[in-house]
Order: C-alpha cells, then structure tokens, then sequence
C-alpha cells in the first residue's frame, strides 16, 4: 500500500515536471530561434532547465520516501546504467577515431536513461 501511495505521488510530480518542460523547451526555441546571439537569447535558451530542476526534485523526493530496500535496488539499476552508459561511450569513442560520426549528449542521456529503464524492468521481471 505505501509503496504504491509512494510511486502515484512521484510519477505525478515527474510527468508534472515534464510536462512544463515540455512546454517551456518549445517556447523558449520558438523565442530564441529568431533572436539575435546575445545574454537574452542564452538565458531563453536555457529556461528549461527550470522544470528539469524541479525532476531532478522529484527524484530526489522519491528516494527519500522510499525504504532501504528499493532504494539500494534503484541505485543498483542506476550503476548499472551508468556501466552501461560508459562501456557504450568507450567504444564508440573509438568508432569515432576511425570516422563514425560525433555523437550529440543527447544521444548519451538517452542511452543512460533508457538502460535505466530497461535495467529496472529487466530485473523487475527476472529477480526472484
């Protein structure tokens, strides 16, 4: 019962974060977009990093609610994402020396966050 009353209010402050960052990220790029290079149009630029602030607070939220158990259970996830996240990074740093394209770190956030994701299903459905 805690458990579940604990995840309802975590994905609600979550997808509530990204939702106006999702809002904010297409104003501020419709805005900047026509601007000229300058202070004003970096600050714009960066404005949703507000809302990615406020994630960052709702994860933070969660892991404290959360009891030992789950929380070493999620940080386990989180390292192995991030063991992933770096061997990917390696290797194709490698690639990249014999002309694979540069990769955005978008492309590496996604990959961490997605291993982060698929980690925890994985192990959600094969743990005993």
């Amino acid at each position: 019962m805690y458990e579940s009353k604990v995840n309802k209010i975590y994905f609600r402050e979550l997808f509530g974060s990204i939702a106006i960052y999702l809002v904010v990220l297409f104003a501020s790029v419709w805005i900047a977009k026509d601007m000229q290079a300058g202070v004003l149009r970096l600050l714009i630029a960066l404005c949703p990093m507000i809302p990615v602030l406020f994630s960052l607070w709702a994860i933070v939220r969660h892991f404290r609610r959360i009891d030992e158990y789950l929380r070493q259970w999620s940080l386990e996830n989180l390292a192995m994402a991030g063991g992933l996240t770096a061997i990917f990074s390696l290797t194709y740093g490698f690639m990249e020396g014999i002309g694979f394209p540069r990769l955005s770190m978008f492309v590496i956030w996604g990959i961490f966050m997605g291993g982060w994701g698929i980690i925890g299903c994985m192990r959600k459905k094969f743990d005993a």
